[in-house]
């Protein structure tokens, strides 16, 4: 160190340390008067959330910014990036050329990745990048212009391009198929937005959805064309809704109790296979409570509700009165249950097939086994309290593939399988 122009040079394990800025490596030079400093080799940049690895870093410590040559690591928890000619300014972050990805993709070659040029990261709010490419491991899935993302791992709707990445989906009735979607933001405020969701199986077809996307103070609007597989009923079937507007008020909540209310209403014009096309309206309100604890471990939620279907095909109308509960237990680290009663009291009949209820009243158990860090198994029982027979018997496998999980089940009363790919930074 040379006090009358300030030089210094440091060697073996250095640190510096300028407000919230952070380096360590084994060689820096610098100025302590100018408060300018170059790390040729290899270091670690640490700002708040942002982590970097780097090298031919050059730091103004006046201004908290730096250029780095090499650079690679999360530029913020939920957000990994890897590049060349980077910079860092106001905890922004930018790179002429490099990748960016979510953490559990990481790996010298990402499960998955976009690349491009002038990127440049806001983190919590958003990212841009031009000549955007999305890849799937050495795979090119498709070229984008330029790409806004968005970045708020508060928002409810996923913006990025790697939810379009095709992921694979086998049933016994739909056969093998691949599925994916993605939300694109129309307005600066992404109050406005347009969703596409595609499901394409070898013997169920093309199911595509493409919404558009309306948030207000009074709620969210959604309008457009879907195709959905029913969830009740022991058929898988699918329904074509199109058009469809459906209204969902905001989540009314009752103080502190943790009670809160769901509203939702609907109007279009569905279609199924062998049923006419026609008008089908509903209204549906929810009432429920955040978990209650009961003792170590254990917590419960009871949850009752109203719904009524109005059907144009046959003039019908069914009103569906219900409540339930759910108790879950935890027992050790590895093992797991889950209890659950509903009750539906209906009145009418629908016409179609897709919003059947095959099991109105019933009761269920699912008990979970982590065999290993990666491996859980679940076993699952419904029983049917109209008939007293067994409803569902179902054996799942879920195994942790690093960026997603694997589940196959085994339905032993249809005797069909299901087996599905999920992503587990984004739907």
């Amino acid at each position: 160190m040379r006090s009358q122009d300030g030089y210094v040079q440091g060697r073996g394990n250095v640190d510096i340390q300028q407000g919230i800025d952070e380096f360590h490596s084994n060689y820096v030079e610098g100025n302590t008067k100018t408060k300018m400093y170059y790390i040729p080799g290899p270091a670690v940049w640490i700002q708040g959330e942002t982590a970097l690895d780097g090298s031919g870093i050059t730091y103004d410590g006046n201004t908290h910014s730096g250029k780095v040559e090499k650079i690679a690591g999360f530029i913020a928890a939920n957000v990994y990036i890897r590049g060349t000619d980077g910079e860092l300014a106001d905890g922004n972050g930018y790179m002429k050329h490099g990748l960016i990805t979510t953490p559990h993709a990481v790996a010298e070659t990402p499960d998955y990745y976009l690349t491009g040029d002038d990127i440049h990261i806001y983190p919590g709010v958003k990212f841009t990048s031009e000549n955007t490419t999305l890849w799937f491991k050495h795979i090119r899935i498709l070229t984008y212009g330029h790409y806004e993302g968005n970045l708020d791992s508060q928002h409810k709707t996923n913006t990025t391009l790697f939810s379009l990445l095709p992921r694979p989906r086998y049933t016994s009735d739909d056969g093998f198929g691949i599925y994916g979607g993605a939300t694109l933001p129309l307005n600066a405020e992404e109050t406005f937005q347009f969703q596409f969701k595609y499901a394409i199986y070898t013997k169920g077809g093309f199911q595509p959805t493409a919404l558009f996307i309306r948030d207000t103070s009074i709620g969210r609007f959604t309008l457009g064309y879907s195709t959905e597989e029913s969830t009740q009923s022991t058929d898988r079937v699918w329904a074509k809704k199109f058009p469809e507007l459906t209204y969902y008020m905001p989540r009314i909540t009752f103080g502190r109790t943790g009670i809160y209310m769901d509203n939702s209403a609907s109007w279009g014009r569905w279609s199924e296979d062998g049923v006419a096309t026609g008008v089908h309206k509903d209204f549906q309100t929810e009432i429920s409570h955040t978990p209650l604890p009961l003792w170590k471990q254990a917590n419960i939620r009871f949850f009752a509700g109203y719904r009524k279907d109005t059907y144009g095909t046959d003039d019908s109308i069914v009103r569906d009165p219900y409540t339930g509960v759910v108790l879950n237990q935890g027992i050790n680290e590895r093992v797991w249950t889950s209890w659950w009663y509903t009750k539906h009291n209906m009145s009418g009949v629908t016409p179609y097939r897709f919003d059947t209820i095959d099991h109105p009243r019933q009761k269920g158990v699912s008990i979970g086994y982590k065999m290993t860090p990666l491996d859980t198994f679940i076993l699952t029982f419904d029983k049917d309290l109209d008939t007293d027979q067994v409803a569902d018997r179902d054996f799942t496998w879920v195994r942790d593939m690093h960026s997603f999980v694997a589940t196959i089940t085994w339905e032993s009363v249809s005797r069909s399988w299901d087996f599905q790919l999920v992503a587990k930074d984004f739907f």
